[in-house]
């Protein structure tokens, strides 16, 4: 057996650095998650392709925050068939579709103290471009956080027909909020130089992403506390006997995502 050199566990240091050069900002986007969670409100959270997974991440893990909506199409989301009727060609093809981010906040009441959030690996997507342009015309007081790559959304071809990627969403809304994946230009970390080629690997984009969820999981809670505001967090249900809470959690979650459903006391959206 060949005594190969394992590179890229020391990428996330990349990472680590990143996100903590970024604790001003995460602090301002937890206060607006606390303040939505405090007032019965909710985060609605959109991602396509592989940035399901932060959603997952927030929505629905051990140590979840309740609040927390999951903004995800099964057309967008869903890239494991990877070829056929449901393949990666076909929900590629969606995600170029522009007009999506209206169809899909069509479905969705906003309460006053609601926060979005859009998601993308590179901030180029078109679908997310276009949910992040809609939710900012529709609802331009309430809290926009996009997460993405600062190096990519910042210096790539915009692909969405507006000329903007997610950092120009997040720049332009106010309040605005724009939070760096810390992935590199093109997501691959590790560079392999064998002897039957060179090889690029190691995507770093879903790290980042989940290492910001969770920082801002850690501070959000951290600031609800500071409030006096006692918050229902999923415990590990399989430990059995230690603070398991999973019915009151989804309770919590149940009465929430209802507002979303339906809220007498929605927010209008603005207008074309």
């Amino acid at each position: 057996m060949n005594q190969n050199p394992l590179t890229f566990p020391s990428q996330l240091d990349r990472v680590r650095d990143g996100v903590m050069a970024q604790q001003e900002t995460l602090r301002q986007v937890a206060s607006h998650y606390a303040d939505a969670i405090q007032n019965d409100g909710l985060i609605h959270v959109y991602a396509n392709g592989h940035s399901r997974v932060s959603v997952e991440e927030m929505v629905v893990r051990m140590g979840a925050l309740t609040g927390f909506h999951p903004v995800l199409s099964h057309s967008l989301a869903n890239f494991t068939d990877v070829v056929g009727s449901d393949g990666l060609r076909v929900a590629q093809s969606i995600e170029k579709c522009e007009g999506l981010g209206a169809v899909l906040l069509d479905e969705i009441d906003v309460g006053e103290h609601d926060v979005f959030i859009a998601i993308s690996a590179t901030g180029q997507t078109q679908a997310a471009v276009d949910f992040a342009l809609e939710a900012s015309r529709r609802y331009p007081s309430h809290p926009l956080v996009c997460f993405a790559s600062l190096e990519q959304a910042s210096q790539s071809q915009p692909k969405h027909s507006s000329g903007k990627t997610l950092y120009h969403v997040a720049n332009e809304h106010q309040p605005g909020y724009f939070l760096d994946n810390c992935m590199p230009m093109g997501d691959l970390s590790t560079t392999i130089d064998g002897q039957t080629g060179q090889y690029a690997v190691c995507p770093l984009s879903s790290i980042g992403s989940l290492t910001l969820v969770q920082s801002l999981n850690e501070l959000t809670l951290r600031e609800l506390d500071s409030r006096g505001y006692k918050h229902t967090v999923l415990q590990n249900m399989h430990l059995g006997g230690y603070g398991v809470n999973y019915d009151q959690w989804l309770a919590d979650q149940r009465r929430r995502y209802s507002k979303a459903m339906y809220n007498p006391n929605a927010v209008k959206p603005q207008k074309s």
